[in-house]
């Protein structure tokens, strides 16, 4: 049962008039109470302040300017990200493991919104462990990202924190497992302080909308509609194959058409000789390695089956005109007898 959200909303005091100086006698104050003040540090806060006297400035850079920052200049972006309600990203986020920051939050803005979760999961049952993995790796940068208190957080931001997650997954090959289950942990324990209205998903099979969540709304609805036909005379098990190769290939023309409206759109030159060239350099969601000439073969198969059939089937969605052909499909190795 859900417990009713007594709290007030709360947000975190990003003191935002604050200026490059300020943050800078500010940063110097902390290093001096905290006992790690040294030359330099302050020499690469002095450079990072005449740099961006307004440092949400540097958060529109590039990613990998922003990856860029040396050792001595980090610790500047933990605190202000901690203490001052600088957002660097969900990207940036994602690629620094924030090791620092149990010993960095102490008496920051932050903290009693942590320990506010840290508490619950706690009262939950959580151990010790989970409690800390779970804390450092979504509320944190959840709260730093949103510069929102615990009790303002949505549903949405699990989202969109979920997303960033599997665009990295896009970016890199690199799964993320550890932090997909955190996101559940924290569902978990917003859902019992009354924060959002639903539990995570448990168990059972991934609804199409969810599995197909990246591709583009009209596309990913007519292949939603191709799959729960193909559901009426498959098994479960191949459906939820094909779906994931389907997906692939939604994503593909989500990413460099994401104008496209329908299948029926599809066009040889602009979109299906594109993707053949790029499963030559696509990687494996499970290891980051290149996928192998099985599992091309594979893919194609089951896009041009998909269009094959709404074409039998007389589906308005079918393109006009026959785009893959049978040279497309990947030649496997001959075994050898």
């Amino acid at each position: 049962m859900q417990h009713a959200n007594v709290s007030a909303p709360s947000s975190i005091d990003t003191r935002p008039g604050l200026s490059g100086e300020d943050l800078l006698a500010a940063y110097l104050t902390r290093l001096a109470a905290t006992g790690r003040g040294n030359v330099v540090y302050e020499r690469a806060a002095r450079n990072f302040f005449r740099t961006w006297p307004n440092p949400q400035a540097w958060a529109a850079q590039p990613l990998t300017d922003r990856l860029a920052a040396d050792n001595q200049t980090r610790p500047v972006i933990t605190f202000l990200m901690l203490h001052h309600g600088f957002r660097p990203g969900y990207d940036y986020l994602l690629e620094r493991k924030l090791s620092s920051v149990w010993r960095e939050i102490d008496g920051s803005p932050l903290e009693t919104e942590i320990d506010r979760f840290l508490t619950a999961s706690e009262n939950l049952g959580f151990s010790m462990r989970v409690r800390l993995a779970t804390g450092s790796q979504v509320p944190i940068r959840l709260l730093i990202q949103t510069g929102r208190g615990i009790a303002d957080l949505a549903q949405s931001d699990l989202d969109e924190f979920a997303a960033a997650c599997h665009e990295r997954t896009q970016r890199t090959g690199i799964n993320h497992p550890h932090y997909l289950a955190a996101i559940s942990n924290t569902q978990t324990v917003l859902f019992h302080l009354g924060i959002v209205n639903s539990l995570p998903r448990c168990g059972g099979p991934i609804p199409f909308q969810e599995r197909l969540a990246q591709v583009t709304a009209p596309l990913r609805e007519e292949i939603i509609g191709y799959l729960e036909r193909k559901k009426a005379t498959c098994q479960t098990k191949t459906v939820s194959v094909l779906a994931t190769r389907l997906k692939h290939f939604g994503v593909f023309l989500a990413t460099i058409d994401p104008d496209l409206s329908s299948i029926a759109g599809l066009d040889r030159r602009r979109h299906i000789e594109p993707w053949l060239s790029s499963l030559l350099d696509t990687v494996s969601d499970k290891d980051g390695q290149p996928i192998s000439i099985g599992d091309r073969n594979r893919r194609v198969v089951a896009v041009t089956t998909f269009l094959t059939d709404i074409t039998e089937w007389g589906w308005d969605v079918a393109p006009a005109r026959k785009v893959i052909f049978r040279d497309d499909i990947p030649k496997l190795p001959q075994v050898l007898p």
